[in-house]
């Protein structure tokens, strides 16, 4: 029944946005109303009667956005893709935080948006689309004119759109999960890890990978419509923390990754010994989704604490140069949360380690300002 009302629920709503007309804006409660859901009382039919599944239609959220609606969680690696993107195709969208420090992706109401429980996921008004790269070819496809720009050009010819298409399927292969994941196993190896990574938050991160695998069949049994899907999840959990707790299994991942930045860096050397292209992106004068890819990933490494392994000291300098520069564009400004977010988002979610949390981040503020005052 709930999901039946769900469905019913989005119907309506696109068919209203297919009227343009404003007098077709409804707002949330008028359209959960249409198809049959009390804005009071989620759970009510008209007869009156109760049931266990109405209790379960309680929990119901589901937001209803006239336009671009993303769910996803400011720290999320591939929530920030989607947020690039976005940001970069200077399209608005409204956003609803689904908090992962509080596993909200395991909600029922949420795994029936994304049975996977992964965020980002994208509401176009009745069309749900989860996993970035969907979201981003769907952007791609349906939102490329007038003051969006294209992320893969079209305008310059074929051998600039094959290189975007080849970088972008190189730096989606870099084992990005394992290499967070590995890095909270293998803590001695990062060097001045950055937000969010903090010390509690690393601590806590780890004990959430050791018990990862056992809190996701918890959540398949509670929610036995995914049952499936989260057994495998669960089973792709334990299988990782056990072969990254070895440090030898982590270097291997640390190897992949150099494999892939050794190729970008090559591809921005070449820019540099030609005098015309040294103001150029990772494969054109305009950014494109292939860079987006590569600065999330730059970020994730810089902010795990692992820029000396693969870019400091001379290792990569053009990486280095390429990181800098792009900290300077107005779409990471937006999508990259600072310090002052994390606290919010900590204080927010109560979770047994904000003490530590919110000392830490209380020194780290606390400095900043007291250097802004001397400097």
């Amino acid at each position: 029944m709930f999901y039946r009302r769900l469905k019913r629920t989005l119907a309506v709503v696109s068919a209203l946005r297919s009227r343009r007309h404003p007098c077709y804006r409804f707002s949330a409660f008028f359209v959960c109303t249409a198809a049959g859901f009390d804005s009071k009382n989620p759970g009510a039919d008209p007869a009156g009667r109760r049931s266990a599944e109405m209790e379960k239609e309680e929990a119901f959220k589901i937001e209803i956005s006239d336009g671009l609606l993303l769910y996803y969680d400011r720290f999320s690696f591939y929530s920030q893709k989607v947020v690039m993107a976005l940001h970069e195709k200077n399209l608005p969208f409204d956003s609803k935080i689904i908090n992962l420090i509080k596993s909200e992706q395991y909600q029922p109401w949420f795994l029936y948006l994304n049975p996977r429980g992964e965020v980002p996921v994208l509401q176009d008004t009745g069309k749900i689309i989860p996993d970035s790269a969907r979201i981003i070819e769907y952007l791609e496809d349906n939102f490329s004119n007038g003051d969006t720009p294209r992320l893969i050009p079209m305008d310059q010819g074929p051998e600039v759109r094959q290189k975007v298409t080849h970088f972008r399927h190189v730096l989606q292969k870099a084992p990005q999960d394992m290499l967070t994941t590995g890095a909270m196993l293998n803590q001695h190896m990062l060097r001045n890890p950055k937000t969010p990574f903090f010390a509690p938050v690393r601590k806590a991160l780890a004990n959430a990978e050791k018990n990862g695998g056992k809190n996701l069949r918890q959540y398949a049994e509670k929610n036995p419509e995914h049952k499936e899907v989260l057994l495998k999840k669960a089973q792709t959990r334990e299988e990782t923390y056990k072969k990254l707790c070895v440090e030898k299994n982590f270097l291997g991942v640390l190897e992949e990754m150099h494999v892939i930045l050794e190729e970008v860096e090559g591809e921005l050397a070449k820019h540099n010994a030609d005098f015309n292209r040294r103001d150029w992106w990772l494969c054109s004068s305009r950014f494109t989704i292939a860079d987006v890819e590569l600065t999330i990933l730059l970020v994730r490494i810089s902010q795990l604490g692992l820029e000396h392994v693969f870019w400091e000291a001379g290792k990569r300098p053009y990486i280095e140069r390429y990181y800098e520069r792009v900290k300077l564009r107005d779409s990471f400004k937006k999508t990259v949360p600072g310090t002052l977010v994390l606290l919010k988002t900590i204080l927010m979610t109560q979770a047994p380690i904000i003490i530590g949390v919110v000392a830490a981040l209380a020194l780290v503020v606390g400095g900043a300002i007291i250097a802004a005052k001397f400097a």
